[in-house]
Formats: structure tokens, sequence, C-alpha cells
């Protein structure tokens, strides 16, 4: 639905469909960061198509070198796992296409990234 009514505000008249996507998602901007992912786990959302992740706020394999607030780097962590959850690839990278999941020539993706 959310994506129906958008299109609809910007006069989008198809949706195409997409092999991948990559979400720029992961890094904590507050609780709205939260609240958005927390409601589509909590309503059973999952990925439709192979979708990597953008780096995140903390480094999940050094948390003990966090020099930051300890809510923060809690909330950062919460957030790159509920992409998992909803079974996005542990990624974290702004460079998703020297992965894998690199895309064929001719692909439609959607790939949000820095």
């Amino acid at each position: 639905m959310l994506l129906t009514r958008f299109a609809k505000a910007v006069g989008a008249t198809r949706f195409v469909e997409i092999e991948a996507a990559h979400i720029d998602g992961c890094l904590y901007l507050g609780e709205v960061s939260l609240d958005f992912v927390e409601y589509l786990a909590r309503e059973g959302g999952r990925v439709a198509v192979p979708t990597t992740l953008n780096v995140g706020s903390v480094d999940l394999i050094h948390p003990e070198l966090f020099r930051g607030d300890s809510d923060f780097a809690s909330k950062s962590a919460r957030l790159m796992r509920l992409h998992e959850e909803l079974g996005c690839v542990p990624t974290f990278t702004c460079a998703p296409y020297q992965t894998i999941f690199r895309p064929r020539f001719g692909s439609q993706i959607a790939w949000g990234e820095s």
C-alpha cells in the first residue's frame, strides 16, 4: 500500500519487477529508524528479492571498539539485526556491486546507496 500511494503521488503509471535491492537504511538516525523496521518485522515483512544492506552505525564484529553512547550502539545494532530478520543479506557495504550480488547488464535493480 505504501508503494502504491507513493506511485500515485508521483504520477507513476506502472511498476517494474526488480531482481535485487540494496537498502540504504541501516544507519540509526533516531527512533524513527527503528519504528519503521520494527513495524515491518512485527507484521511479518520479508524481502522478495535478494536484498543487501548498506553500512550500519556500529561495527558488529568489534563492538568493543565503539566509543559512543551505549543506547545509541544498542539501537543501532538492533536496527541492523531487524533488517536481517526481514531477510536482508548483512553485507553492510556501500559497494554492493563488489559482492557476489553484482547485477548483470540490463538488470532492473532498486539500489539506494552512497
